[in-house]
């Protein structure tokens, strides 16, 4: 399209283009450009679309044609104003959840909360496991000097007995010695058969300290997980959708027409005022 001894943005309008201030065709330079091929999206004169290189093309009047796209461009111009506010909607709900989260400390204090409780737990399991010890300890011992005392007595009957029967042994005369074994010969008896021996079982605390090693080696295992893998593999973490989000996720939403209406009409009346 050749340039013109003056330029209007707009040849052509209802009246038709004035020769003077009119483009010229770049195929006919002695014509006016006064039409629009729709499909080379050129300003051409009346004689392209019958015998030129745009023969046989859709053609608009000029003026009608930029009638149209003054249309389209307010139409633009509205959907920009319309998205612009949507994308100030948009600054303004984050920096409002960047406050509100700044604001919250509720998660850290409710963690610290836990964990105290947790502590506390551990710390009373200790004291209840060292209880657990020394009772059944102290026990042991106890069931230990009993069976000392017991058998201490019975050391100190079997040396009486040995000491009786020892004399009796030594009595000269045959008579007493008889009456004497005689009456001593059912305890004798009594005392022939070897005593038991007793072997302590060892008491051993094996088990609690087995129970509270696995205990520390499954919580080390369960910590040696990342965080964040082991929320994804909790069940409950899983039904809530918000502790899958990544920091900072957006949840993004297209308007309905609806919507975009009454933006639309919004913007008209802001810039109506303005």
């Amino acid at each position: 399209m050749a340039s013109a001894a003056t330029t209007s943005r707009t040849p052509g309008g209802p009246g038709g283009p004035s020769p003077a201030r009119s483009w010229r065709c770049s195929e006919h330079s002695d014509r006016p450009v006064e039409l629009f091929c729709r499909r080379c999206k050129r300003c051409v004169c009346a004689l392209c679309p019958v015998l030129g290189a745009h023969r046989g093309h859709p053609v608009a009047l000029a003026w009608e044609e930029a009638a149209r796209v003054q249309k389209l461009i307010q139409e633009c111009l509205e959907h920009l104003a319309i998205k612009k506010q949507q994308y100030i909607g948009n600054v303004t709900h984050i920096e409002g959840a960047a406050e509100k989260l700044k604001a919250s400390d509720s998660s850290k204090a409710w963690l610290k909360e836990k964990f105290t409780e947790f502590r506390l737990l551990l710390d009373e399991e200790e004291v209840l496991a060292k209880k657990f010890i020394d009772k059944n300890m102290q026990l042991a011992l106890q069931a230990y000097r009993e069976q000392v005392e017991s058998c201490k007595k019975q050391v100190d009957i079997l040396d009486d007995l040995a000491s009786r029967v020892w004399g009796i042994g030594q009595e000269p005369n045959p008579i007493q010695l008889l009456q004497a074994y005689t009456a001593t010969e059912l305890e004798m008896q009594r005392h022939m058969s070897l005593g038991e021996l007793s072997h302590p079982v060892p008491l051993s605390f094996e088990p609690v300290k087995s129970f509270f090693k696995d205990f520390m080696e499954a919580l080390q295992r369960t910590l040696q997980t990342p965080l964040d893998i082991r929320l994804k593999e909790n069940l409950r973490c899983q039904l809530s959708s918000s502790s899958n989000a990544k920091p900072g996720a957006l949840l993004k939403t297209s308007p309905s027409p609806e919507r975009s209406l009454l933006l639309k009409c919004k913007s008209g009346r802001e810039e109506g005022w303005e």
